[in-house]
């Protein structure tokens, strides 16, 4: 017996399992693509922010009690500062010794303060009105300047504005965590 020569056919295409597979791979890498594109979210945006500045209020109030420096923050609509009272000319200047503390300017968010207390008799005048000057005060002593700090997105109105709660010792806390604390 002779055996006989398989015939081969050619194959002339592609079969519609491969040609699907191939499609579900492309969606799926479109998919990562347009994830990996995406502008962030406003609303994630903002949280990341506020828990930012409550960890940089919580370094510097530290800082201000063990250093016995006085440290403020200028908060802006482009962003905030971090200040630093200096005694000899009795003038608020940029935190410039910790890198932690540099000034940050955020691109679509709108920062403002909303103080507590009336102003404090005794607080430094700043005699320079080119020098920006604290909202609020981080004392060596331990004390601070209550009130709230409020970030809202400015490219989306659908947006809930977060805050961020400061005590008079300076603990910071997001204001729905401060609600929750208060008998």
């Amino acid at each position: 017996m002779r055996s006989l020569p398989l015939r081969r056919h050619d194959a002339q295409g592609f079969t519609l399992i491969e040609v699907l597979l191939v499609v579900v791979l492309i969606g799926i890498l479109m998919g990562v693509a347009v994830i990996s594109l995406n502008p962030e979210d406003p609303a994630r945006r903002l949280l990341r922010e506020r828990d930012r500045l409550q960890a940089q209020i919580q370094y510097a109030r530290l800082l201000a009690e063990s250093d016995q420096i006085e440290i403020g923050i200028h908060v802006h609509a482009g962003g905030y500062e971090f200040l630093r009272f200096r005694l000899s000319d009795r003038h608020w200047l940029p935190f410039t010794e910790d890198p932690t503390l540099k000034p940050r300017k955020l691109a679509g968010i709108d920062l403002s303060w909303r103080d507590s207390m009336a102003a404090q008799p005794g607080t430094p005048a700043v005699s320079d009105p080119k020098l920006p000057q604290p909202d609020l005060l981080l004392l060596s002593s331990g004390e601070a300047t209550p009130g709230v700090i409020r970030l809202s997105a400015l490219d989306d109105a659908r947006t809930t504005p977060l805050e961020l709660s400061v005590t008079d010792l300076g603990d910071a806390y997001p204001t729905e965590e401060a609600e929750r604390a208060r008998p």
